[in-house]
């Protein structure tokens, strides 16, 4: 396969590869004949990639994106029974991410149904801790507290609810890098008939003991 990166090096417009006298003396000279036929040769099999990347034609847009991504290249052939049938590039998956519908009519959904499908959802994710964090959720609005770690985790718990069906508006009153038992004196003071009362005493510090 010939891409754009393999003509970018070329010795006809000046554009191959100029090095220093002790970069030849460093860099194994089998290197520098195989750079010497992509800047010179005028043959596709001679400056063409030999090893090429490529994807079935039912694979998963995520996957051809990671594929994209962590082998750095911008476009990857696509195969069917070892034939090449086209071809995605980081052009595709923009233009397809433009054509998304990012606007969307919430749907209605009861505040307790939609109080548990938030936390079903925050106890699938490995990187929340859901005993931390207190939701209360009025006609699709959704009040979250609690403590997490760090502000990533803060904005990643936003974004998972704000994407949750059924939410119209989230407040977020989270607290990030707060103590434990700060966190559990904010969960009582801001929570307002939800998980935890109030009006509950806190558990007696034992740590003076």
């Amino acid at each position: 396969m010939v891409s754009q990166s393999d003509l970018l090096h070329r010795a006809e417009v000046g554009t191959d590869r100029k090095h220093k006298w002790w970069f030849r003396i460093l860099v194994d000279s089998r290197a520098l004949a195989r750079e010497y036929v992509k800047t010179h040769g005028l043959k596709a099999h001679d400056i063409m990639c030999r090893y090429v990347v490529s994807v079935r034609e039912d694979a998963e847009l995520r996957d051809v994106a990671d594929i994209l991504d962590r082998r750095r290249i911008k476009r990857v052939p696509v195969v069917q029974e070892d034939r090449v049938v086209g071809i995605i590039t980081r052009g595709d998956l923009v233009r397809a991410l433009s054509q998304v519908q990012i606007s969307k009519v919430a749907k209605r959904i009861g505040n307790a149904a939609l109080h548990k499908k938030l936390y079903d959802r925050i106890r699938s994710q490995p990187w929340i801790n859901d005993n931390c964090v207190n939701l209360t959720v009025s006609d699709g609005i959704v009040e979250v507290g609690g403590f997490v770690e760090t502000t990533d985790q803060r904005v990643a718990l936003r974004i998972l609810i704000q994407e949750t069906e059924g939410v119209n508006r989230v407040d977020d009153k989270m607290s990030v890098g707060l103590s434990l038992r700060k966190t559990v004196e904010r969960l009582h003071e801001g929570s307002s008939g939800t998980a935890i009362s109030a009006s509950s005493p806190l558990p007696p510090d034992r740590s003076a003991s």
